[in-house]
């Protein structure tokens, strides 16, 4: 029974500390900028860690060509890849903040573990 009680204050204690590195996540991810490409850079999409837009470049030359559907499909692929990018920069911050805690005692507690 002890032994219960103190997993579930080791376990409070980490939701303490795991909490305050989540806000420092989303400070974060706020901050990162990733860009996805399409057509040699002619298309260019910048998105925060946060997964939004955050500009949106086409060169004059694609408007110019007046194909509003390539400029279309380039939009979306640089726009997917911006996402992706996105995604993978919030998973390593997701990691670099759970590092170290132990979050295998949630298991423990659930009777997962022994």
């Amino acid at each position: 029974m002890f032994k219960e009680i103190g997993k579930i204050a080791s376990l409070m204690k980490q939701a303490g500390e795991l909490r305050g590195k989540m806000q420092d996540v989303q400070e974060r991810l706020q901050q990162i900028r990733v860009e996805g490409t399409a057509a040699g850079g002619a298309v260019r999409i910048e998105m925060s860690g946060l997964q939004q837009v955050v500009d949106v470049q086409i060169a004059p030359a694609l408007i110019r060509n007046g194909d509003a559907d390539a400029v279309s499909r380039m939009v979306l692929l640089a726009v997917n890849q911006a996402l992706e990018n996105s995604r993978k920069a919030a998973a390593d911050a997701m990691g670099q903040a759970t590092d170290g805690l132990d979050m295998g005692a949630l298991g423990g507690l659930l009777g997962g573990g022994k």
